[in-house]
């Protein structure tokens, strides 16, 4: 694809430029030098006044619907509200990579204004990655016109009225926060790897803890938070009634985060011991490479099969690769030739010492961490050995899951009762788990009776209660926070026991104007409410009080997809979940046909033979698809005219019967088409219903606490480090 001059492209090409030149300068600086620092502050402050400009300028176009550009015109409406016209920016690759970009540059921007030693070092790391991210965005640029992209549907200069619109999954306020948060953690993530790799290049294994540990603690807090929001943006959107669904690109944000958890407690014990340096720098380099094999897996569309958030296959992905590689490659490499003289003290602390248990728990973590990869990257490593590539399900990472959980819990609760004396065992710890057993069981009590479900309780109870017997008596703030840390992750786990155990499902199909009882509630489906935001309408009565809801289910043209909103009901013991599954028209039962090509059908007394497609292409760059049908033996051919102004359905009559046949929609990959024909007066039209879920997650908001907490802990944590720095 050629590329196409405008503002946007020009922006992109410049900052590319530049960052080659900051590149030179800042390497020559970092060697030594210093006279050049001054031209690379300057060259590198272009480059980031045009990554900004591009920003703005790509907000600029989906505020005030500038559909010339196929970015904005694939991701966007004249329909979206303003928050969401903002959130479509980063809908897309093209724009992610714009944020993230954006991101990165800032983090280089203090850099430039680091007393830190080999500072030049890391901004030559971020430098080089702005340029690999340039060159992806000059590969696919959010900037190109929608006539060089869909040259088949718009002539060259020809402006749509209006966009294809949003993702329905993607129109929801978490939109808004999820991505950016997300995107701020993978890209400060570069700080940390660019400090160790500081350290190696410079031979100083201590140094580059004190720079990297700050933006270590920002990248994780910031990539848990996004994590965290993702968790809620898919239990209160998805429809499926959970949180975490282990799927591959969700998987893919967890591992790193899992590592850069890993790393900040092996700097921690390095810090204060001079213990770990090996480690850390292997962690250090390991949580910037998942990132970017994150990426890879998310944008390359390698997981397009195996994964509902994943992007489609793109021609960036080779590109990926290489990056992925020569960061690899260049960081191994460079780690295996430093690893004789980075070898720090030797860890000779008792085996219940806080010290030994952190070590255990580190090699806890990096061990789940490879079993998670695994799975996630079974689909890529079953395709060089078998024509159909296989998948993990659920049920793996469950069954892992509970052993390493539970281990590691067990790991945090011995650490913090490591310095204990024998008399506190016999009377604080003592009553605390005692306490905590008593907590566990009623908590379980009525529910569920899985010793899974009571040692986790038990277990997470406890570690809440030394976490806080540890926060009364301490002075030492950094201590607070980090057991405040633990509480939240005590926490979390009580909360995914408690609404995964027991897991109360109720499915039902719901006729019509018919009241059910569902568990605690009874309900009735009233109707199917018809237009471009349509959705199912029910009656729900609880404690005898009705109430009127309505749930979004619509199909999505621009993904071809059903779109299912859940309703909840929040209460202070259950969230009730109610998701409804398939809506069946009484009147499409009897005339609503899906049928492939070769296929013949027969539906309230027609017979329909589907023969072919037909598509033409009109000057005006507006295609037509028509089909050739055989109706009751009679050749006829609805289509289906593709206009800027919208779908335009060319019905056909049904010789002798006084019924027509319309072309509703195309499955062109698997060669079938949705046919609509006109009922016949004597038809039976059976009534509407609707396939119902109840799912009952008992005291989930608890799972909602413990993240909220983890988050409040690691922002006080961060704000203290950045305090000390200063």
């Amino acid at each position: 694809m050629s590329v196409d001059m405008n503002w946007g492209n020009i922006f992109i090409a410049a900052s590319l430029l530049f960052s080659l030149a900051a590149l030179v300068f800042a390497v020559m600086s970092a060697g030594g030098k210093e006279s050049y620092a001054a031209p690379c502050r300057i060259i590198y402050l272009f480059s980031s006044v045009l990554i900004a400009a591009s920003l703005i300028l790509l907000l600029f176009y989906f505020v005030s619907f500038d559909f010339r550009f196929a970015y904005v015109y694939d991701n966007s409406s004249r329909d979206l509200p303003l928050a969401y016209r903002v959130a479509a920016v980063w809908a897309g690759k093209e724009g992610s990579f714009l944020l993230w970009l954006f991101f990165l540059n800032i983090s280089g921007i203090f850099m430039l204004n680091s007393d830190k030693k080999n500072a030049q070092i890391v901004l030559s790391i971020i430098v080089l990655t702005q340029i690999f991210i340039l060159v992806i965005l000059a590969v696919e640029s959010p900037f190109v016109y929608v006539w060089a992209k869909h040259p088949e549907v718009f002539s060259p200069g020809s402006i749509p009225g209006d966009g294809l619109g949003l993702n329905p999954l993607l129109k929801d306020p978490w939109m808004v926060a999820h991505p950016p948060v997300l995107f701020l953690g993978y890209a400060s993530a570069a700080v940390p790897f660019g400090f160790a790799l500081s350290g190696l290049i410079a031979k100083d294994y201590t140094e580059w803890v004190r720079g990297a540990y700050p933006w270590l603690l920002f990248s994780m807090v910031t990539l848990g938070i996004g994590i965290f929001l993702g968790g809620y943006w898919a239990y209160a959107v998805l429809g499926w009634g959970g949180y975490w669904g282990w799927d591959s690109v969700e998987n893919s944000s967890l591992i790193p985060w899992i590592i850069a958890v890993a790393l900040l407690h092996g700097l921690l014990i390095q810090k204060r011991t001079g213990m770990l340096k090996r480690t850390n720098l292997f962690f250090a380099l390991v949580y910037f490479l998942t990132v970017l094999y994150s990426t890879w897996l998310t944008r390359s569309g390698v997981l397009t099969n195996f994964s509902v958030h994943s992007f489609a296959a793109s021609k960036i992905a080779p590109f990926l690769l290489f990056f992925l590689m020569l960061y690899f490659l260049g960081s191994v490499s460079l780690f295996i030739i430093r690893f004789r003289g980075a070898s720090g003290k030797k860890i000779d602390a008792p085996l219940f010492d806080w010290r030994t248990l952190t070590v255990y728990g580190i090699i806890a973590l990096l061990v789940y961490t490879l079993i998670i990869m695994f799975g996630t990257s079974l689909p890529l490593i079953s395709s060089a050995f078998m024509e159909q590539p296989s998948s993990v399900t659920e049920v793996f990472y469950n069954n892992f899951s509970i052993p390493f959980g539970l281990l590691v819990i067990v790991l945090m609760v011995l650490s913090t009762v490591s310095g204990a004396s024998p008399q506190s065992f016999k009377g604080e710890y003592a009553a605390l788990g005692i306490t905590s057993i008593a907590a566990g069981i009623l908590i379980n009590a009525g529910h569920t009776a899985s010793p899974v479900a009571s040692l986790f309780t038990c277990a997470s109870f406890f570690l809440i209660a030394c976490s806080i017997r540890d926060m009364l008596k301490t002075k030492s703030k950094s201590l607070i926070l980090s057991r405040l840390s633990h509480i939240g992750v005590g926490i979390l786990v009580i909360g995914i026991i408690t609404s995964n155990f027991p897991s109360s499902m109720i499915q039902k199909k719901l006729v019509k104007d018919k009241e059910y009882d569902l568990g605690p509630i009874g309900i009735a489906f009233t109707g199917f409410k018809k237009g471009g935001e349509s959705s199912l309408k029910f009656m729900i009565r609880k404690n005898s009080e009705p109430y009127a809801v309505e749930t979004a289910y619509r199909f999505d043209e621009k993904t071809g997809s059903l779109y299912r909103e859940p309703y909840i009901m929040h209460t202070f013991l259950n969230d009730l979940y109610i998701s409804p599954e398939i809506y069946e028209s009484g009147i499409d039962s009897v005339s609503q046909l899906i049928i492939a090509k070769g296929e013949e059908k027969e539906i309230g007394g027609i017979t329909v033979r589907f023969i072919e497609f037909r598509t033409e292409h009109m000057t005006s760059g507006e295609p037509t698809t028509s089909t050739e049908l055989l109706v009751n033996g009679v050749r006829i051919s609805p289509g289906i005219a593709f206009k800027q102004a919208g779908v335009t359905h060319m019905d056909r009559a049904i010789p002798g019967t006084g019924r027509f046949v319309s072309l509703r929609d195309i499955d062109a990959s698997n060669k079938r088409i949705m046919l609509y024909i006109s009922p016949g007066k004597n038809s039976v039209i059976p009534p509407d219903s609707v396939v119902l879920t109840l799912t009952v997650k008992r005291l989930i908001w608890i799972v909602w606490l413990g993240t909220v907490i983890i988050s409040v802990g690691g922002l006080y944590i961060f704000v203290r480090a950045a305090d000390e720095r200063a």
